[in-house]
C-alpha cells in the first residue's frame, strides 16, 4: 500500500510517496522536514521546494541531514545541532549561583591591577586575570581553572578570559615569552626614595624537561632539583616589586648584579643580607649611586670586635631601645663604608648558653676554648651601609628584612607556590608571574587588614574565606545579591572593601 506524505513548502504542495510510518515517526513530522527509512532506522532531513523552469512546476530539493527519531528518545539532533539545543537550553531562565565577594574586590578594589594588565598584555589580560584569581582565591593548580572562573563572577565581569584545557597550554607559553612585559608591569610599582630589600629563595621542581632546575643544596639544607628566584621587596609600598628566576646553581651572590639592572630600581635604598656580599656587588651598588646596607657574616675582617672583648660598655658609642630591647652599638670607618656593629645582650646569653650545651653534646666540634675564642661575636649583628643615617636608623632599615621573609613564606605555604610541574621555561615564567600577582593582591588585603587594625584577629586567608561565602544569584536573567552573614558583613564594612 502507497500512502502520500505532503508538504507544503513556500505556498507550493509536493506529494511524495512514502512508506508507512509508525505513530510514534510520524509524530514528528512537522512542514519542511523529510521522514525516511533506512534499514528499519528512521532520518529526518530538511526539505524545500524550487521552481523548475523546464517543467513548469515545482521540484523537491533535500536539504541537510537534521537528526535520528527513536522510539526510546525520539527526535535526536545530530551533533551540531544538540550544541545549538544546548546553547538555547542554557539562554533559558535558571538560578545561577556564583562566588562575588572575591571577584568584585578585585573589579572593585584592584582595578589598577586590571589596568595594568591592559596596558601590558592587551591580547592577554583577561585571561591572566582569570588565572590569577584562580591562584589567589584557590591556590589552584591550572587544570582547575576553567572550573574556579566558570563558578565565579569574574566569569560574568570579563567573560572573554581563554583557559580551557585545550588552550591554556600555549597561553602560558605566550606569556612567559614576553618576559619584558612581565619587567614592566612590577616596574609601574617602583617609587621614589623607596628602601628595597633583596632576598632569594629556591622552590623544589619536578620537571626536568626544563634548564632552570639543577640539583644543588636547598635551602632546607637536602639536595634536591630546585630553581632559585630573585625577589624585591618594597618597604614604601608594602608589596613584592620585583621577581627573577634563576637555574639551582646559581646562588643570589652571583644574580644581583644583573637583577639590579632589570629591576631599573633607582633612587633607593638597597637592604641585602649577608648572602648578597661581594666586593663586586658593593662596587656595582656604588657605582650606580645607590644608597645600600647589606649584613656582614661575623668572621669578616671588615668588623673590629676589640671593644666587645670587656664586659664593660664605655668603649661602645651608647645603645638604643628596639622594641622593648636594650641594643647597644659601635660605628667605625672602613674602606668599604661604615661598619655598625650592635649587641643584643639577651640573645648573647642565649648563644652563650647553646654553645656551652653544644661542647657536652657534640665534643667533636665544640670546645670550651673555642667558647672563649668566640664569645665576643655572641649576640652581635654588624651592617656595612654608605649612607649617613644613624645606627639606630641603620638597625631598623635592617630589621625590615623580616618583611621579604614574611613574603616568601606567604608565597610558598599560602599561595601554595612551593612545587613547579611546569613543563618548559616559558610556562614556568608564566607561573611565576601569576603567582606573583595573587601575591600582591594577598599582600592589599594585607594590608586593608593592618589599617583597620584588624591583623592582630585575621589573617589573608580569613578574609579569602569570609569573601568566597558573598554569592550573586540568578534568576530569569538578572543577578541579584545573595543573603551575607551579619558577622562577614560587619568585618567587610570595617575593611571599607566594595563587593557589589
Amino acid at each position: 500500500m502507497v500512502f502520500l506524505y505532503t508538504f507544503a513548502i513556500t505556498c507550493n504542495v509536493i506529494l511524495i510517496d512514502m512508506k508507512k510510518f509508525p505513530d510514534w515517526v510520524l509524530a514528528h513530522k512537522r512542514k519542511g522536514v523529510e521522514l525516511r527509512e533506512i534499514r528499519g532506522r528512521y532520518y529526518v532531513y530538511e526539505v524545500y521546494s524550487k521552481w523548475d523552469k523546464k517543467l513548469k512546476r515545482p521540484k523537491k530539493i533535500t536539504g541537510n541531514y537534521l537528526g535520528t527519531i527513536t522510539q526510546a528518545n525520539g527526535f535526536v539532533p545530530k551533533q551540531t545541532q544538540q550544541v545549538k539545543v544546548k546553547e538555547e537550553e542554557r539562554q533559558k531562565p535558571k538560578l545561577y549561583v556564583k562566588e562575588s565577594g572575591v571577584s568584585n574586590f578585585i573589579h572593585n578594589n584592584l582595578s589598577h591591577y586590571i589596568e595594568l594588565l591592559q596596558k601590558h598584555f592587551p591580547t592577554m589580560w583577561q585571561s591572566i586575570l582569570a588565572l590569577s584569581y584562580g591562584r589567589f582565591t584557590e591556590s589552584s593548580p591550572m587544570k582547575n581553572m576553567k572550573f574556579h572562573y566558570e563558578h565565579s563572577f569574574i566569569s560574568e565581569l570579563y567573560p572573554d578570559a581563554k583557559i580551557s584545557k585545550n588552550s591554556i597550554s600555549k597561553l602560558l607559553v605566550n606569556i612567559g615569552r614576553d618576559r619584558g612585559s612581565i619587567v614592566n608591569f612590577f616596574k609601574e610599582f617602583n617609587r621614589e626614595d623607596d628602601k628595597i630589600i633583596f632576598d632569594g629563595t629556591d622552590l623544589i621542581s619536578n620537571s626536568r624537561n626544563m634548564d632552570y632546575p639543577k640539583l644543588s643544596k636547598t635551602k632546607k639544607g637536602c639536595f634536591d632539583f630546585a630553581i632559585n628566584t630573585m625577589f624585591v621587596f618594597s618597604v614604601k609600598s608594602q608589596l613584592p616589586i620585583y621577581y627573577r628566576i634563576l637555574p639551582g646553581n646559581i646562588k643570589d651572590v652571583k644574580a644581583f648584579k644583573l637583577s639590579l639592572l632589570e629591576s631599573n630600581i633607582t633612587n633607593a635604598l638597597i637592604v641585602l643580607d649577608k648572602g648578597f656580599y661581594s666586593d663586586a656587588n658593593i662596587d656595582k651598588l656604588s657605582v650606580e649611586g645607590l644608597g645600600f646596607l647589606i649584613s656582614l657574616r661575623r668572621t669578616s675582617t671588615l668588623i673590629d670586635y676589640t671593644s666587645f672583648e670587656i664586659a664593660a660598655k664605655d668603649a661602645l658609642d651608647g645603645f638604643f631601645k628596639y622594641e622593648g630591647k636594650i641594643i647597644w652599638h659601635q660605628t667605625i670607618e672602613t674602606e668599604k663604608g661604615m661598619v655598625h656593629t650592635f649587641l643584643n645582650d639577651e640573645l648573647k646569653a642565649e648563644e652563650s648558653k647553646d654553645y656551652l650545651n653544644r661542647i657536652e653534646t657534640h665534643p667533636e666540634k665544640y670546645s670550651i676554648e673555642g667558647f672563649h675564642k668566640n664569645v665576643k661575636k655572641f649576640g652581635t649583628l654588624s651592617v656595612l651601609s654608605n649612607t649617613d643615617n644613624d645606627a639606630k636608623k641603620i638597625y631598623e632599615f635592617y630589621k625590615n628584612r623580616n618583611q621579604v621573609e614574611l613574603m616568601i613564606d606567604a608565597f610558598k605555604n599560602l599561595i601554595s607556590a612551593d612545587s613547579s610541574y611546569m613543563q618548559n621555561d616559558f610556562s614556568l615564567e608564566a607561573w611565576m608571574f601569576i603567582n606573583y600577582i595573587a601575591l600582591h593582591w594577598y599582600y592589599m588585603l594585607l594590608n586593608k587588614l593592618k589599617e583597620a587594625k584588624l591583623n592582630n584577629k585575621f589573617s589573608p586567608m580569613d578574609l579569602i574565606k569570609f569573601l568566597k561565602e558573598v554569592k550573586k544569584v540568578r534568576l530569569n536573567g538578572e543577578w541579584f545579591n545573595a543573603e551575607i552573614t551579619a558577622k562577614n558583613l560587619e568585618i567587610i564594612n570595617k575593611l571599607n572593601i566594595l563587593i557589589t
